[in-house]
């Protein structure tokens, strides 16, 4: 049963960090990675998150499995060019602890690695239970340096006033939006997108871009950063910094992927 397995996993260090790269479409460098979890099980392989992250909450282990990524991600980023960004993802259950900012600070202290280089990523269900106790954690987060961004943006529960009553550094547009831009809806949705996160000062990261058709498009939308496997899968950390020292992030990630 995974569920018996998981802490054990967590505690050998079974469950590690692959990094996906974050670019700039205006002159294709790469501007952060995202820090994805990835389990190695010794006799099925590599699990992926959506099916021991549920796991993780149900038995609190989400703690320490968000821990020990956040600090292998850090060791891994100290060596990035210094202004390369790293995400993490949160979840619900650790946006309702007031002592969040104070448990990462340690671990970026611990690490040597920059607050202000270090990206949270809250998707829009995580913070509809309790919005005012979600403020205050971003507050804190926040007031030490540490971006937020907000994940999956409309896919969930969609709301305006969620950008108005929570301050967001970034926000992230949904993957079935970018896949979709053969259809004039998606098209306009993410140009909405777009336009409302320049109004609102904050960079917009279209996920999911697999085409060249497609990240074209979104530069002519006005979207600023993307992310999927057009630009590079999920990688471990040496490939990454191989990515970062590779010159033209497409043709990094052209390479990765024909091995």
């Amino acid at each position: 049963m995974l569920e018996t397995e998981l802490r054990d996993a967590i505690a050998r260090g079974d469950v590690t960090p692959y990094f996906q790269p974050v670019i700039s479409l205006a002159d294709q460098r790469i501007v952060g990675f995202e820090a994805l979890a990835r389990w190695h099980h010794p006799t099925r392989g590599t699990i992926p998150p959506d099916e021991f992250i549920p796991i993780a909450e149900d038995l609190g282990l989400i703690d320490a499995l968000t821990h020990r990524i956040l600090r292998q991600g850090c060791i891994a980023a100290r060596d990035w060019h210094g202004d390369t960004s790293l995400s993490i993802n949160i979840s619900p259950v650790q946006l309702k602890d007031t002592w969040l900012a104070a448990r990462l600070l340690a671990i970026l202290q611990e690490t040597g690695f920059p607050p202000q280089r270090l990206i949270v990523e809250v998707t829009e269900n995580a913070i509809i239970e309790d919005i005012e106790q979600v403020a205050v954690v971003f507050a804190s987060l926040q007031n030490v340096g540490i971006r937020i961004a907000l994940d999956d943006f409309g896919k969930g529960y969609s709301s305006l006033s969620h950008l108005r009553q929570l301050k967001f550094d970034h926000l992230k547009i949904d993957s079935s939006f970018v896949r979709s831009m053969d259809t004039a809806e998606s098209c306009k949705i993410v140009s909405a997108v777009a336009g409302l996160g320049k109004a609102l000062g904050m960079p917009v990261t279209a996920e999911g871009v697999e085409s060249e058709e497609v990240a074209d498009a979104l530069r002519a939308l006005g979207c600023e950063q993307a992310q999927g496997f057009l630009f590079g899968r999920p990688a471990p950390a040496i490939e990454a910094a191989h990515m970062l020292d590779g010159g033209d992030t497409r043709t990094a990630a052209v390479k990765r992927n024909a091995s």
